[in-house]
C-alpha cells in the first residue's frame, strides 16, 4: 500500500524542484542581453531577451552624417541584435530546460517568429548609399514602372438637419415597475 504521506512529500519535492528552475530559468532571462555594433563601430545597441532596446550608444564621428543615414543605420544595426536573441536565449535555457525538451521547442518557435530575420550586409562605409525601405503601394506591382492613378477622395454625404432632442415619455402608472421594485 502507498503511503500518503511519502506520497506528498515526493510531491512537494518535485514542486519545490520546479520552483527553483523556474526561478533560475527567469533569473537568466532578465539578466539575457545581445548588444550588437554596426560596421563603422560608431553605433551600439543593446536588446533584452525580448528584443527590446535596453541600450544606445552613438559615436561622435554621426555628428557630421545625414540624420536619415544615421536612422537606418541605428534600425539596421537593432535589427541585428535582435534576430541574435533567439539563439542566445537557446544557448542561456538549453542546460536548465533540456535542448530537445518540448519547452524549449516551444520557447524556440515563439522567440523566432517574434524577432525579425537578419539584415542583409550591405554596409556601405558613411551610411547613407540607398539604405531604407523601397517604397510600393498596394495593389501596384513593381516591374510595372506605371504608377497607380491617384485616388479620389471619397464623397461626403450632405449635411443633415440636426433632429431636435428626444422627449421623455410621460410617467404613466402601469406595471412597468421600470422605476422600483415590483413589491408595494
Amino acid at each position: 500500500m502507498i503511503d500518503p504521506e511519502q506520497l506528498l512529500s515526493q510531491y512537494e519535492g518535485k514542486l519545490a524542484e520546479a520552483q527553483a528552475k523556474s526561478d533560475a530559468i527567469r533569473e537568466n532571462l532578465a539578466t539575457l542581453q545581445v548588444t550588437e555594433r554596426s560596421a563603422d563601430g560608431q553605433i551600439t545597441v543593446t536588446v533584452n531577451d525580448s528584443g527590446n532596446l535596453v541600450g544606445l550608444q552613438l559615436g561622435q564621428a554621426l555628428q557630421r552624417k545625414d540624420g536619415a543615414a544615421v536612422a537606418q543605420d541605428i534600425l539596421r544595426t537593432l535589427q541585428a541584435a535582435q534576430s541574435k536573441v533567439a539563439n542566445t536565449v537557446q544557448e542561456a535555457m538549453a542546460p536548465l530546460m533540456g535542448a530537445d525538451s518540448e519547452a524549449m521547442h516551444m520557447m524556440m518557435d515563439k522567440l523566432r517568429s517574434a524577432q525579425p530575420p537578419p539584415p542583409v550586409e550591405q554596409y556601405v562605409p558613411g551610411g547613407g548609399g540607398g539604405w531604407g525601405p523601397t517604397q510600393s503601394r498596394l495593389g501596384a506591382i513593381e516591374d510595372d514602372g506605371v504608377p497607380p492613378p491617384p485616388q479620389a477622395r471619397p464623397q461626403q454625404p450632405p449635411p443633415t438637419r440636426p433632429q431636435p432632442p428626444r422627449r421623455r415619455p410621460a410617467e404613466d402608472d402601469d406595471d412597468d415597475f421600470g422605476n422600483g421594485g415590483f413589491l408595494r
